[in-house]
């Protein structure tokens, strides 16, 4: 073995276990092991770490998180990690570790990652159903893809779903879901800082991400070095109407359409065609028999209007998805199917799933007992979903059951850390305006906005790089956000071969 890779493989098991010794009245129940996460061709420490179900109750059960640290590339790293708290509500950090580990590759230069599977999510205590078919049509996150069957992805729709079949799914967890909420979720990665012994952190967080972010900054800002926030939800923000924010994003995409004199040519009506397949699909559902995209073999597709619009605003999420749907809605128009089964296949071979009890129940007892009247008019009046999107999720959580957050919980966070705040001029569901809302709490704080992408600047823009940068010195001097000004314009498709 090569002796700087020994070194650093030493210097890392050294750190832990020095931390682990360091904490011990606190640690008694961590453990860390050297293991390979499928996916990531690197050795990365898995530990575990038992914390009370139910922090009032230290003494009472307990449940295990799961969490990862992927080491740094230099043999001695800084003693600030970057803990990065992913999406969803639903995401698990440690499956997303492999995408995470690649373009977090500047960061890892010199500090180590840590991810973790929040309560509820992967391998700490998970809330999802044996046989999953629910599909939250709200998630702030375009990696993942709902976890239902590769079938279920064409035949299922959630007007066939009954909202008894989710409530039962919620009734038999053996958990007390009252304690699957944002700030305990803060208060067990604290658990994992002190357990790993890190005296501070920097926090990356994406989308709820964010969320979970800033609350973690109000309630333990003394360990916090830096806080990056990409896709920013703030805390007095509220998701659940999101068909205004995405009628935002589709109304700027026709806009883009019609500038460019291919698109426009192609796709003249752009909206009134959207406009008339919903219309269609409203009056009666849409089923038909095609040909699976993989295995070429007949399958019932099943698409009700509210699918339909599911899958449009999923696509909206990326930036080079969001070239393809002109095209994909002109060919839904003409009753050729293919483009759209093939949208909705893009995401089936991901390993990362979005867990539908913890994305429930966060969801409905932390945003949609916020949701406002006049909130609920604009929603109702929004010509890309209605309220569509937002009545789905609302029948179940009519039923699902109710805890109620701190009384602080939607406040705006107020703190001087340094800040970095990233948004996609195009985001369909967490506009810039939230991230210039978050920004108004935050005293050494600086927003950058990217007017070609969309959700999460880290997979569509130089933003690792600018986060890289930043982590030096924490210092808005050193970061050169030029890059955000150079991203292409849109090009669409304007046929199947995708030329633009």
């Amino acid at each position: 073995m090569p002796i700087f890779i020994l070194l650093r493989r030493l210097s890392l098991t050294v750190l832990l276990l020095l931390a682990a010794t360091s904490h011990a009245a606190t640690t008694k129940s961590l453990s860390l092991t050297s293991c390979f996460i499928d996916g990531l061709a690197l050795e990365v420490q898995c530990g575990n770490l038992s914390v009370p179900e139910n922090w009032q109750q230290p003494n009472a059960k307990q449940l295990t998180l799961n969490f990862a640290v992927i080491p740094a590339i230099a043999a001695i790293a800084e003693p600030d990690p970057l803990f990065i708290l992913v999406g969803g509500p639903g995401q698990a950090g440690v499956e997303l570790a492999p995408m995470l580990s690649q373009v977090f590759g500047q960061v890892r230069q010199k500090r180590q990652l840590v991810v973790i599977d929040q309560r509820g999510t992967g391998k700490s205590s998970p809330l999802s159903c044996d046989d999953e078919t629910i599909d939250p049509e709200i998630s702030d996150s375009e990696t993942i893809e709902p976890e239902t069957s590769d079938t279920d992805v064409y035949s299922q729709v959630m007007s066939e779903t009954a909202v008894a079949d989710v409530l039962l799914c919620a009734s038999n967890y053996d958990v007390d879901l009252a304690q699957y909420n944002t700030n305990n979720a803060v208060r067990d990665f604290d658990a994992v800082r002190q357990a790993l012994g890190f005296q501070q952190i920097n926090l990356y967080g994406i989308s709820y991400g964010s969320r979970a972010a800033l609350v973690y900054m109000r309630e333990k800002p003394q360990v916090l070095r830096s806080v990056i926030l990409d896709a920013v939800v703030p805390t007095q923000a509220v998701i659940g109407p999101v068909g205004v924010q995405a009628a935002r994003a589709f109304d700027l995409l026709v806009t883009q359409c019609q500038a460019l004199a291919g698109c426009n040519a192609s796709y003249p009506e752009l909206a009134a065609t959207y406009r008339q397949i919903k219309q269609a699909l409203t009056a009666k559902p849409l089923e038909t028999e095609i040909l699976h995209p993989m295995t070429a073999q007949p399958t019932v597709l099943k698409v009700d209007v509210v699918k339909f619009i599911s899958v449009i605003h999923g696509l909206l999420y990326n930036s080079a998805t969001t070239e393809q749907l002109p095209f994909i809605i002109s060919e839904f128009a003409k009753a050729n199917y293919q483009p759209f089964i093939g949208a909705m296949s893009q995401g089936q071979n991901t390993s990362a799933s979005i867990y539908s009890g913890l994305n429930f129940n966060i969801l409905c007892n932390e945003d949609f007992v916020r949701v406002t009247e006049q909130q609920l008019v604009l929603e109702r009046a929004n010509k890309f979903a209605g309220d569509a999107l937002f009545s789905s999720v609302a029948q179940v959580c009519q039923g699902w059951p109710k805890f109620s957050a701190p009384s602080n919980f939607s406040t705006p966070v107020l703190s001087d850390i340094p800040t970095l705040l990233l948004s996609g001029e195009l985001d369909p569901i967490t506009p810039p305006a939230w991230g210039e809302l978050a920004a108004k709490g935050l005293s050494n704080a600086k927003h950058y906005v990217a007017k070609q992408a969309s959700h999460g600047l880290i997979t569509q823009t130089c933003a690792a790089t600018m986060i890289s940068q930043f982590l030096k010195q924490t210092s808005f001097d050193d970061i050169n956000a030029d890059c955000l000004d150079q991203m292409p314009q849109r090009k669409f498709w304007l046929n199947i071969n995708g030329n633009r």
